[in-house]
């Protein structure tokens, strides 16, 4: 077989998002910043692979096209913030050519963030129930967890409203926030209508840091989890609550991450690996929604 490109792929960890090139042998390589957040990866053999595009949406890396021009390999690279990058090689069989992109922006932003998880519903109050009798209690708790995990490996100091099937109401959840001084208040669950051929998520926030995040979110999942977003309105409960005043203060954030009563999406949410998605697209909502005032 002759020598070139076989396979492309990133991974993601807390410190990079890792772009590997898989070839037959080891090749020529050299890399080139077209803009400042666009690279160019320049091989001297052609593609064996098909050409392609890998959309990413991990927080840093958005896209990566693979393709052919002439008798060279060029794989493009999109992000979403500037950063600085390692280069290394492994020349056993297949040889991998890893193109480490920092992400320490994302350490940056959320060290010491305290930020409060809400997985709706829970004990007796099952929420909304899918077609197929999947509870949307137990859905949002397992997203939950694994979007503790996400914030805790940046750093941040992420506390769940209850890690337990309990009922709590309104007041108790926001409670949490105030004793802890949160920094921020999301909350999960997701949306429900009687015509099943409804999908996408949804948004409800409170106060006008709120609105903000909320919409960064839900942009997120949209371009992670090509989730239409159905819109966003103001809460209307948390007004009437002791501690409104404080809650008002710090962003505020209800999704509903996706719509269980479509047979399609309660599928999806019977699927680990869609619920570490979701998670992963409301980490990087919560990114932007911080970064607005930086330069990255």
């Amino acid at each position: 077989m002759s020598p070139g490109i076989t396979n492309v792929y990133i991974t993601t960890t807390p410190r990079f998002s890792c772009l590997v090139i898989e070839s037959i042998k080891p090749l020529k390589f050299f890399i080139k910043k077209i803009a400042a957040r666009k690279y160019e990866i320049i091989l001297n053999k052609p593609l064996i692979m098909a050409p392609d595009t890998i959309c990413v949406f991990d927080g840093l890396v958005n896209t990566v096209e693979v393709m052919e021009k002439g008798q060279r390999s060029v794989i493009s690279v999109s992000l979403k913030y500037t950063c600085t990058l390692e280069v290394k090689l492994e020349g056993q069989v297949p040889a991998r050519l890893i193109i480490l992109f920092d992400r320490y922006f994302l350490q940056d932003l959320l060290k010491n963030k305290v930020i409060i998880i809400d997985p709706g519903h829970g004990g007796k109050d099952f929420g909304h129930r899918g077609y197929i009798n999947l509870l949307e209690k137990n859905v949002v708790m397992d997203i939950a967890k694994f979007l503790k995990q996400e914030l805790m490996n940046y750093g941040a100091y992420a506390i769940m409203t209850r890690e337990k099937d309990l009922a709590l109401n309104i007041k108790e959840r926001v409670n949490t926030a105030v004793l802890l001084e949160a920094e921020m208040f999301i909350s999960l669950h997701t949306n429900w209508d009687k015509d099943k051929e409804v999908n996408g998520a949804k948004g409800i926030y409170f106060g006008k840091q709120g609105k903000i995040l909320c919409e960064a979110i839900l942009m997120e999942i949209e371009k992670k989890l090509k989730l239409q977003s159905l819109g966003k309105k103001e809460a209307e409960n948390l007004s009437q609550i002791p501690q409104s005043r404080y809650i008002k203060q710090i962003p505020y954030a209800n999704i509903k991450v996706c719509t269980i009563s479509n047979p399609v999406e309660e599928g999806w949410l019977r699927s680990p690996i869609f619920k570490h998605r979701l998670a992963v697209a409301i980490v990087n909502g919560i990114a932007n929604y911080l970064s607005r005032n930086k330069n990255y």
